[in-house]
């Protein structure tokens, strides 16, 4: 592996990237938007506070909005029809929009960067790994893993849950992964992703990739992680190689796995789909794990209610193992996940760039434009979610989910983009959000302010480590 994901170059596959709509090139019919007279106004506003700027579209110029930001045109589309028109309808007229080339410095041609053609062999290839006979093996690994991280709380005692999910979830993740090679790498991992996506998340708008060069310790650190997390990828890989690829953890799966011509994934292909995994296994999971154990803490009747669920469960409170049919068959466990998901999605906004000239529910999307979709605007609508700003986990009734249009709530993304490990994510939530509450009540450490302000990065975190009294 000679070819490293920072220094790599835009696969030659991938369709070419239409030059972005300037204000001189800007159609005359854009939707209304903010058109600030004071230069660089708005690239402050956008980045002082992103998820409360695009919300402050929806709410000030509706479900359809233009903007410009560093001279390029930016579409504002936050109705659910247009949501799916972008993400499944016509998501062949769009490719992945800013901030995926800056990923793709981190995690390659993985999953969540991909495009196509490259992007659907990958998907196809992926999915035995992640195929619902599989999830039982690692429901179990993951109840072991929670079952022991919560027995270390002590009662009187104050977590930093937000750490505390990080190291968690990395931990299953990388044993899901890797089996116990990598128990030796977990926190040369949590360090160097957390730099990565630091750097990511301040290099996300166009024209700010010219920072990778300034010669300075926080920006060189940039590449550093990159190749850090790249290096114990191969090193993982290439040991495995060395020993026989066979193994029921997704790394041997990954090399095992043949697309339908017969041919495997390449040594590169292997790690970036693995670094993809670690990525969107473990930091996401455990931001909207973060999120749950704070509003539960200001919500006694919500966690009365969700530790005599778990209490009723043998694999919690005995020696019964796991299965996917136990714990997704949880109700109280469910309705607490999908309420924190709406809430404060992980992936809180899905950029798209126009390949071509496309027509959005009546929206004429020049080639070029840079398109925003915001789960956590979305998610907001008062039209299917009453009282949107509330955390209500009784909202999630069979009845709201069947009444739901499509595109209104998309936490993992739809169409051929939505994530593969959705189950998986939605499996291991449930599995630590239930052990928890089988053995301890967390509470807020400032009772003044028991919901932690949030910190939008290149996932929705909350700001902070979040202390929690275990009781």
């Amino acid at each position: 592996m000679n070819v490293r994901p920072f220094v790599a170059e835009r696969p030659a596959e991938y369709a070419d990237v239409p030059a972005p709509v300037t204000r001189r090139r800007a159609p005359a019919n854009l939707p209304p938007g903010p058109r600030p007279k004071v230069p660089g106004d708005l690239l402050v506003r956008f980045q002082r506070d992103t998820p409360a700027f695009l919300l402050d579209l929806r709410d000030r110029y509706g479900d359809a909005s233009s903007f410009f930001l560093g001279g390029q045109l930016f579409f504002g589309l936050f109705a659910p029809a247009m949501v799916h028109e972008v993400t499944v309808a016509q998501q062949g007229s769009f490719i992945k929009g800013v901030g995926f080339e800056r990923m793709r410095k981190v995690l390659g041609t993985g999953l969540l960067t991909n495009e196509e053609p490259i992007h659907l062999r990958h998907r196809r290839m992926m999915q035995p790994p992640f195929h619902k006979s599989r999830l039982d093996g690692y429901a179990e690994q993951m109840s072991v893993l929670a079952r022991t991280s919560v027995e270390s709380w002590r009662s009187g005692t104050t977590i930093n849950i937000a750490p505390e999910m990080m190291r968690l979830t990395l931990l299953i993740v990388a044993r899901t992964l890797f089996g116990t090679d990598a128990d030796r790498h977990t926190e040369q991992i949590a360090e160097s992703m957390e730099v990565a996506i630091d750097r990511i998340e301040r290099t996300m708008l166009p024209g700010l990739d010219r920072l990778d060069g300034v010669p300075l310790p926080y920006w060189r650190k940039f590449r550093e992680a990159s190749d850090q997390l790249a290096e114990i990828a191969e090193d993982l890989i290439a040991e495995r190689r060395q020993c026989g690829v066979d193994g029921d953890d997704l790394l041997g799966l990954l090399l095992a796995i043949r697309d339908e011509d017969g041919s495997a994934f390449t040594d590169e292909e292997v790690r970036d789909e693995a670094l993809t995994l670690i990525l969107s296994g473990h930091e996401t999971t455990a931001n909207a794990l973060t999120w749950a154990f704070s509003w539960l803490g200001s919500r006694p009747d919500v966690y009365e209610a969700l530790r005599a669920e778990a209490l009723r469960q043998d694999w919690v409170t005995g020696s019964a193992p796991a299965t996917v049919a136990d714990v997704m068959g949880t109700e109280v466990a469910g309705q607490v996940i999908a309420e924190s998901l709406r809430m404060a999605p992980p992936v809180w906004v899905a950029p798209r760039r126009a390949l071509r000239d496309v027509d959005i529910a009546g929206v004429q999307i020049p080639a070029g434009a840079h398109v925003l979709i915001s789960q956590y605007v979305t998610h907001r609508d008062p039209t299917y979610f009453p009282d949107p700003h509330r955390w209500e986990p009784s909202r999630w009734t069979p009845q709201l989910h069947s009444a739901l249009p499509r595109g209104a709530y998309f936490p993992f993304g739809a169409g051929t983009r939505k994530c593969l490990g959705d189950q998986f994510a939605l499996l291991e939530s449930r599995i630590i959000l239930l052990h928890a509450a089988a053995k301890h009540r967390l509470l807020p450490a400032d009772s003044l302010h028991p919901i932690p302000r949030a910190e939008p990065r290149a996932t929705y975190r909350a700001k902070g480590p979040v202390p929690m009294r275990v009781n």
